[in-house]
């Protein structure tokens, strides 16, 4: 994805993940919209401009960049990264092909629409552990295995059990790679602009399909689980030296079909088949007699048998869940993408009536671009527990939002009992927001509805020194909750009008940029 190879190149921590969710779930995929829109979404700063389309521009842009270039297909978004020492550049696009573009060729392509972003104090958030450590944590593991075992069973039956392992990884990157899901080894081996390389064709042909329902995936990873198992369970290791050597005519066949009938190249199963050569050509190297291998005990044959047939009566069980792991993944995609079509979102929004959310009283804490023309209402009271990842949500929004939206605190607390905790910290937070500041009632709004408890809190904070004067505008912020027949928290009104039911709170901050180009297009005095 190119929006990974960006991040990757600029060294930037990313959950590659979740930013592929969140991408393919953009309304806008695949447009430059959905692609700044995540960046936004992850905290990225990210710049989306037009330039001019000359030599003397290119040299002031970042090392690595998404670029819109011209494809005889029409316009495509690439990666474009340039090479270290030479006037070339390393173009890579979303059918995950690289090529390389002289200067001039590539300001040929180039419509001067880029994208780049640049590391942040943040840039550690979701990060997520780099696939690559878990191959090498295995590779430690199968070494330090194999030192312990090696006086027992040998420096070729290891080498033929650690075979077996590559081989199980490599089917499982098949399997993916059948089932349209990307790997590291799958991008490695089946990526590239050679027109005589193609695993999905391979994959995707009526050879691939060796016995009836079972795919090349299904007999691989059978062939290597079982492999294994019976390797670790065995003495003597002459029936999976005998196993490998019946293998090899497989693969003949699977060279044949990809040279002669594809006429295409899946390169993921030639590492399958080299993989079987290497095993046979173990028993070249460890066996001078060939007919020794067939000195069987009755015990090796049922261990061997039963290491096969529960690899395949446990896959037969677990392929279709993890078919339907993959297949609710891409409808959760699809779900998500639905959810997230802002027109949907609005036209539910504008069904529910519209409140005057003004006060009589001023003073109540409001919070970012006050002059904004989205307006967002949080009512809540200081201890009620779905208030609080309500307030985490409001933190993030006016993170990354602060300057385009006001958010009003509004609370629901009893006033009538004035010693009751939520009036004593509501009241202070409303004191603290007038004579401390923004950003000091913030702290302490925080940590109220974080895990401070009252008395941590009250110790901190103190309680407010000026009671009564604040206490009016509580009682004012009760009196129109009362009024608006608002009687629960948490309640958020978006300009007035009550956030739409069928939606997830934390689902608000998808929608922040779309609403507060929608209220900016409306005249200040139109109702809505």
């Amino acid at each position: 994805m190119i929006v990974q190879r960006l991040l990757s190149k600029n060294k930037i921590a990313h959950d590659k993940k979740e930013l592929a969710f969140q991408i393919k779930s953009h309304p806008s995929y695949p447009s430059l919209h959905a692609i700044t829109g995540v960046l936004d979404h992850f905290n990225i700063e990210n710049v989306a401009a037009e330039v001019p389309t000359d030599s003397q521009t290119l040299q002031q842009l970042p090392d690595s960049f998404i670029a819109q270039i011209n494809t005889d297909e029409g316009s495509d978004l690439v990666t474009v990264s340039k090479v270290k020492n030479k006037s070339e550049y390393s173009i890579f696009s979303s059918s995950s092909k690289d090529s390389r573009l002289t200067e001039s060729e590539f300001i040929q392509k180039f419509t001067g629409i880029i994208v780049a972003v640049e590391k942040s104090e943040n840039e550690n958030a979701g990060k997520e552990a780099n696939p690559l450590v878990n191959y090498v944590l295995l590779i430690a593991l199968l070494g330090i295995t194999g030192f312990l075992v090696y006086d027992k069973i040998g420096a070729f039956n290891i080498a033929h059990l650690l075979l077996s392992v590559f081989g199980i990884v490599a089917s499982y990157s098949i399997l993916n790679q059948e089932l349209g899901e990307s790997t590291i080894i799958g991008e490695a081996f089946c990526s590239g602009n050679n027109e005589k390389k193609d695993c999905d064709a391979v994959l995707s042909s009526k050879g691939a399909e060796i016995i009836k329902n079972h795919k090349l995936s299904d007999l691989s990873i059978i062939y290597f689980v079982g492999l294994t198992i019976a390797s670790l369970s065995l003495s003597n290791f002459n029936p999976v030296f005998i196993i490998s050597a019946l293998a090899l005519p497989i693969t003949l066949y699977s060279i044949y079909y990809q040279y002669s009938v594809v006429k295409s190249w899946c390169t993921l199963c030639l590492s399958i088949v080299a993989i079987l050569w290497l095993q046979a050509g173990l028993i070249v190297f460890k066996t001078t007699d060939i007919t020794s291998l067939f000195n069987l005990e009755v015990s090796d044959i049922l261990v061997t048998a039963l290491s096969f047939i529960g690899t395949y009566t446990a896959w037969r069980y677990l392929k279709p869940l993890v078919k339907n792991v993959i297949e609710l993944r891409k409808e959760k995609i699809e779900a998500v993408k639905f959810k997230r079509n802002f027109n949907l979102f609005n036209n539910l929004l504008q069904k529910s009536p519209k409140l005057n959310t003004a006060l009589n009283k001023p003073g109540e804490i409001v919070l970012g671009n006050k002059n904004s023309s989205l307006e967002i209402a949080v009512i809540t009271n200081p201890f009620c527990g779905h208030c609080r990842p309500v307030h985490k949500l409001i933190d993030q929004i006016l993170e990354r939002y602060g300057n385009i939206v006001k958010v009003i605190i509004r609370f629901n607390v009893p006033v009538e009992n004035p010693d009751v905790n939520g009036v004593v910290v509501a009241n202070r937070l409303i004191e603290l927001y007038n004579e401390k500041g923004e950003k000091e009632c913030m702290q302490a709004m925080s940590e109220i509805y974080g895990d401070v408890d009252y008395e941590t809190w009250i110790s901190t904070w103190k309680p407010s020194t000026n009671f009564d004067n604040y206490q009016e505008i509580l009682k004012s912020e009760k009196e129109w909750c009362t009024t608006n027949a608002i009687n629960f928290t948490p309640e958020i009104l978006i300009n007035g009008k009550s956030f739409p039911k069928e939606y997830s709170r934390t689902d608000l901050s998808f929608f922040i940029e779309d609403l507060e180009e929608n209220y900016s297009n409306i005249p200040q005095h139109s109702e809505l």
